[in-house]
């Protein structure tokens, strides 16, 4: 138990987050102490407060995109700044601009992430301004030092990008590899629990949208930075191996893909099974085991040598054949080879991230060319049109920025009619709770609820224990930076050391320490009340009103996938990058739509419409992705000469229930199917090119009994069976997606 509360803590302090606050922190206490050196604490506190609505918009990502946004944000918290403070002298003046600025402040995160963080500053800036009200010239001086945090914040993020950069990537990194480490672990798990299955799935899904984050933010550290000087030798082993970990999460997911089916093939042979699923959870452990080790920059341990289970596994195959005994054994065998063939690839994907890891690949060349890998980055688009395009109730921005504004106007004016001491908090909480949708809006109140009630309970007891104000100010600034530390992992904590630090602070100031608890419980309070009754009753943005448009965009996604899949096994290129764009596409969606569904299950029951509809039509996109990436794996893997027409077929029948399940949920008129006897044609004709194989075979057996397999031969049988189950599966899959689709439809309706 000690040991891993001392491991949590090692890991905590050495993570990019900690480092991150450590930074910021410094950023804002040092003009604070200079400012009381000099006697001039009101100038210096002014430029901390510049560096504390800055520092926000400092995610990961390039320097200069790093630089950008830090300046923009700059820019906009002194706009707010000083409009907000010179319109303050009248209330008349000061309600509308104040709607105005809100308004267009929270409207700019149309433009994606780091556009709502550069929002977020924006907002604190008008609510920091009632904080600390200033008159005449004073309120230009305030506002030009703050526009000096501005840059002193953007000195700090420029001075220590490379080191922040190397850890995030790290830590990055290893995240990615544990989270993977886990989905291998549940698709195993899968394979052998019938009584959890549900739970699992869940957990699967949540697993990939966690992965899929971790993706994106890897490809924005790693593809988008001084592309044009290229990849130093360290960034271009952290590549490689961000590469083999997609690959990796490909193959775990088509492998194994069809569990109905190997459990109804081995139905009364499941010790048969036993060693490859042991395989499965030794790859999951190899995998976390690296994760560790590379978190705690150490190196790599013994590892554990897998050719005895894999051995167990071939050697089961044969008994398998024995019992059984062929041609009954054929398809059973066929399966277990391809199943052993799909993990003995990812061992060799993870023993290829342990070698670049062990620094035994420093040759090896990036299989991203610059111009290449900028292709994989998701830009985010800046044209005007967009804030034209969103401007209407149709956009859930617009209309979390109408909420927003009329949610702070309101927060505003109780503050006003009550005399609330520092009613500014009221709006505060709700600047940082409010978010476009009701669930995670729910989450964040609770969240805040919770941790100012433990911040205050805390504070408390040590107002109670010492009336010392250097503990104050040491534990406010502690406070400080492990709030900063914790804000985006997790908000519950980071709300108690929040909580904690603004106690503090105000302790400091003023005599009566639980004057400023009780207010600060109250507004906190207050502001969450009017959060949760505005994004429920305003507009609300429930998910049932736009989880159609996701389930869109996931099965567009998985077309696309399939077409890529099937243009490269006409084909046959080197260059595997369309490939490689389709799947990240069909990954992203598919995890854009468990996240999506997650919300909508967290919703009130009242607004989760077709719930059980909706999440058939995600379990089968699930299960289509799986299946297609189990057929592109082997295909990538398996060059093939000629495509037969039946293959074609196939592939169009697939293709047209997805573009029939589209054309349900967009309304449109449906395309024709392929005929149900043509494609039983097909399904005949690969069958006809299996038994011919089989035939071969069984002619070679007859003349000697014990004759072995030729391994070209077996190749050849595998891809017979598995290409004809897998297309089999997948019409089957589509079909029952489109189904489900219609249904969906139909209810709707």
């Amino acid at each position: 138990m000690l040991m891993n509360a001392g491991s949590s803590i090692r890991n905590f302090l050495k993570s990019s987050d900690f480092l991150k606050s450590l930074l910021v922190t410094f950023g804002i206490v040092l003009p604070i102490i200079i400012g009381i050196s000099l006697d001039m604490l009101p100038y210096f506190l002014s430029v901390a407060i510049g560096m504390f609505l800055t520092s926000s918009s400092d995610v990961p990502g390039s320097r200069r995109h790093k630089s950008i946004g830090i300046l923009t944000a700059t820019l906009i918290a002194m706009l707010a700044t000083i409009v907000t403070t010179f319109a303050a002298a009248n209330l008349y003046i000061l309600l509308p601009i104040m709607a105005i600025l809100v308004f267009a402040i929270s409207f700019i995160s149309v433009y994606g992430f780091r556009a709502s963080l550069i929002s977020f500053s924006g907002l604190l800036a008008i609510v920091l301004s009632f904080a600390h009200k200033q008159t005449g010239i004073d309120i230009l001086i305030h506002t030009l030092l703050i526009g000096a945090g501005g840059l002193w914040s953007l000195l700090l993020s420029v001075s220590f990008h490379p080191l922040l950069q190397k850890r995030q990537i790290n830590n990055g990194l290893t995240e990615c590899l544990s989270l993977t480490a886990k989905y291998i672990r549940i698709r195993g798990k899968l394979a052998i629990e019938n009584t959890n299955e549900s739970n699992l799935k869940t957990e699967l899904y949540d697993l990939q949208v966690k992965i899929n984050d971790s993706h994106e933010s890897l490809r924005e550290l790693l593809l988008n930075e001084r592309q044009t000087s290229g990849f130093s030798n360290f960034k271009r082993k952290q590549l490689l191996i961000f590469i083999e970990l997609i690959d990796i999460l490909e193959l775990s997911l088509a492998n194994p893909a069809n569990y109905e089916r190997i459990n109804k093939i081995f139905e009364h042979h499941e010790k048969v099974t036993d060693p490859f699923i042991e395989l499965v959870f030794e790859l999951s452990n190899r995998l976390e085991q690296l994760a560790l080790c590379m978190g705690k920059g150490k190196k790599l341990t013994p590892i554990k040598d897998l050719e005895p289970i894999i051995n167990r596994c071939r050697l089961n195959i044969q008994d398998y054949i024995a019992t059984v005994k062929l041609p009954q054994a054929r398809e059973g065998a066929l399966l277990l080879h391809n199943l052993l063939d799909y993990e003995e690839k990812q061992l060799q994907k993870i023993q290829s991230i342990e070698r670049i890891y062990q620094d035994l690949e420093s040759n090896r060349k990036s299989s991203l060319r610059n111009k290449e890998g900028q292709r994989f980055i998701t830009h985010q688009d800046y044209d005007l049109n967009i804030l034209r395009e969103n401007f209407s109730f149709k956009s859930p921005i617009f209309k979390h920025s109408a909420r927003l504004t009329i949610a702070m106007l309101v927060g505003f004016s109780i503050g006003i009619i009550f005399s609330i001491q520092n009613a500014y908090w009221i709006l505060l909480t709700m600047v940082v709770i409010m978010r476009p949708g009701y669930t995670l809006t729910k989450e964040r109140s609770k969240h805040r609820l919770y941790g100012t009630l433990i911040g205050a309970g805390i504070a408390a007891v040590i107002v109670l224990l010492t009336q010392n104000t250097y503990v104050y100010a040491m534990l406010s600034v502690i406070s400080l930076m492990l709030a900063l530390s914790f804000i985006q992992k997790n908000y519950r904590t980071s709300s108690i050391f929040i909580t904690l630090s603004v106690i503090f602070i105000y302790a400091l100031i003023k005599p009566d320490a639980f004057e400023v608890i009780e207010f600060r419980v109250l507004d906190t309070l207050t502001g969450a009340l009017i959060a949760m009754l505005t994004i429920s009753f305003l507009w609300p943005a429930w998910e049932s009103s736009g989880i159609k448009s996701i389930i869109v965009q996931a099965i567009k996604a998985n077309r696309n996938y399939l077409t890529e899949i099937n243009n490269y096994y006409h084909h046959q290129k080197d260059n595997t990058t369309a490939y490689k764009l389709a799947r990240k596409e069909a990954f992203l969606e598919m995890g854009n739509l468990n996240a999506a569904f997650q919300r909508m299950s967290q919703e009130p029951k009242s607004r989760q419409q077709n719930l059980g509809k909706i999440y058939e039509i995600v379990g089968l996109n699930h299960t289509f992705l799986a299946a297609v990436a189990a057929l592109g794996t082997f295909i990538l893997s398996n060059k093939n000469k000629t495509v037969s027409h039946s293959f074609e077929l196939i592939i169009e029948s697939i293709d047209t229930n997805l573009t029939q399940a589209l054309q349900t949920a967009q309304n449109e008129e449906l395309i024709d199917s392929i005929k149900e006897d043509k494609v039983a044609e097909a399904y005949g004709q690969l069958e006809e090119k299996y038994n011919e194989l089989v035939a071969i075979r069984t002619q070679e057996l007859e003349r000697e009994e014990n004759k072995p397999i030729d391994p070209g031969f077996r190749k050849n049988l595998q891809e017979a069976r598995l290409i004809s189950d897998q297309l089999k599966w997948l019409v089957t899959i589509s079909g029952s997606l489109k189904k489900a689709v219609i249904e969906f439809e139909g209810k709707k309706s």
